[in-house]
């Protein structure tokens, strides 16, 4: 049989092909005796419909799985009704979305499976079983208009069984063009913190196992010099670790950066992943800094001690966050910080003080975003109790689930809107002058580029002017240190890029 793996991107927003799809692709072509294809929708954002439809008559699906999160539901929804008013073809939703709330997906008409797990053997055990889904452990279902919900199947511990992702279905050289040439790696699965706003804490609850798991050192190792192997000649470069926390380990971490020297990928590959202030210590980030790691992102969120801890349960003090900061800096790395703006309890001056934290740090990249109450979480259930969303918005629309709160207790929608356009001024002013130190003139010449010729040619969104300008020549002097010194522009390799893209 053959399953058609859906991304279900009709937005368009470009960032790195999704881990859990090309893994997913990767297990049914590898460990089953099914058939696999990804169909992206990242690049067809205005003709979807006719790339999904050459698609379906080209593979001829037996099974269409999408991976939903709760900010691509609406998108996953309209795709999934567009193939069932054309075709005949059994529908199965997973992800995380589809985990945290199976009954509502399960009302809706057009879904005829709902994966209430991880999904690797249960996609195998689908096609083994000809769709028939009786059984199979990690399954809700529709059978003659009677919804049939299996028991809860227990997630892989041992995460080396799994084959490495294969990336051979994506549109590479179109990522890479604005990724800066990222390809996406994943350690470990699971968080042990319980962030309100984030969804490993309700997660950890609803999966049956042990939650947090780590690969083997050597097993990761092996999958880094498989796509050094396979993806160098498509333009990959750097490596995006997109554990929730890399260094939650430190045995771990410690062993993965000397034998990452061991192997000499140190000086092939540069790659970058997340940290947390409570957990950053000399030790592993001097490690990290020696085995090529060239960044580390961060989130802070708030620079009040009663939202950070109290709201958020980041419990982290401000002195722990400073203290990361510092190491993180002198050992030489670039910072990524992560604030969010909105709780429940948010005043206009804790916004503000929130921003002047932001701009003590100076990280190199600093990314503000308003608070979205996602499925299940702890600030979803404060959200609602405050009277800070419109329970008809959840309950019919599913609306709140791809747009942020608007209004704290004690801050209105208005005021929370201009902050966070205060911020994201300061975020463009910040960049405008990191841009011109880095290529003075010829970096307005690089934004004309964007904003006339790759902005419109490949639907880009105005925040990929800062990675297609000011990320790409740090990306260039952590490759070749001299050309912070060129005084050309890096115009060329654009159109190289753009030239493999095409």
């Amino acid at each position: 049989m053959k399953i058609l793996l859906v991304v279900p991107n009709i937005e368009g927003r470009v960032g790195s092909p999704p881990f859990n799809v090309a893994l997913l692709s990767s297990f049914i072509k590898n460990c089953t005796e099914h058939q696999a294809k990804i169909s992206d929708l990242t690049f067809y954002k205005n003709t979807w419909k006719q790339y999904l439809k050459n698609e379906i008559e080209n593979e001829k699906p037996d099974l269409v799985g999408i991976s939903v999160m709760s900010f691509d539901f609406f998108q996953a929804l309209e795709i999934a009704s567009y193939i069932k008013d054309n075709y005949c073809i059994k529908i199965i939703f997973g992800g995380v979305h589809a985990i945290l709330e199976p009954d509502e997906v399960m009302t809706q008409n057009d879904v005829d499976i709902v994966c209430t797990g991880e999904g690797e053997y249960v996609l195998k055990e689908i096609l083994d079983n000809n769709l028939n889904c009786q059984e199979i452990q990690g399954l809700w279902y529709r059978d003659n208009g009677k919804i049939i919900k299996n028991k809860k199947r227990n997630v892989t511990e041992t995460l080396d069984t799994f084959p490495f992702p294969e990336w051979h279905d994506f549109e590479l050289e179109k990522y890479f063009l604005v990724n800066n040439n990222h390809l996406t790696l994943m350690a470990s699965r699971g968080c042990p913190y319980s962030c309100t706003y984030c969804s490993n804490h309700v997660l950890n609850k609803a999966l049956n196992g042990k939650y947090v798991r780590f690969r083997s050192v050597d097993n990761i190792l092996d999958e880094v010099g498989n796509v050094i192997e396979n993806y160098s000649s498509r333009g990959f470069k750097y490596i995006y670790f997109i554990d929730d926390i890399f260094i939650l380990n430190k045995k771990w971490v410690l062993e993965f950066c000397r034998k990452y020297k061991e192997r000499g990928y140190n000086e092939k590959v540069k790659w970058t992943s997340s940290v947390r202030a409570n957990l950053v210590d000399e030790e592993i980030i001097h490690s990290m800094k020696e085995a090529g790691c060239y960044q580390v992102g961060m989130g802070i969120e708030s620079s009040d001690d009663f939202i950070r801890n109290k709201i958020y349960k980041r419990n982290m003090s401000k002195s722990q966050i400073m203290n990361a900061v510092r190491i993180i800096k002198d050992a030489g790395l670039q910072l990524s910080t992560q604030f969010i703006i909105g709780a429940p309890f948010e005043t206009v001056e804790t916004m503000e003080a929130t921003l002047e934290m932001a701009q003590k740090i100076d990280a190199n990249t600093i990314m503000f975003s308003i608070l979205m109450p996602l499925p299940g979480t702890e600030i979803k259930k404060i959200c609602e109790r405050e009277k800070l969303v419109e329970m008809n918005k959840f309950k019919d629309s599913q609306v709140m689930y791809s747009a942020p709160v608007m209004k704290s207790k004690y801050a209105t929608s208005r005021q929370i809107k201009s902050f966070y356009n205060k911020a994201r001024n300061y975020q463009i002013k910040k960049y405008v002058w990191e841009g011109i130190k880095h290529k003075k003139l010829v970096f307005f010449w690089d934004l004309l580029v964007f904003f006339f010729y790759l902005k419109p040619k490949y639907q880009l969104e105005m925040q990929n002017a800062f990675k297609l300008t000011v990320k790409k020549y740090v990306m260039e002097i952590i490759t070749e240190p001299s050309t912070s010194c060129r005084k050309y522009s890096f115009l060329s390799s654009i159109f190289r890029a753009v030239k493999r893209a095409c």
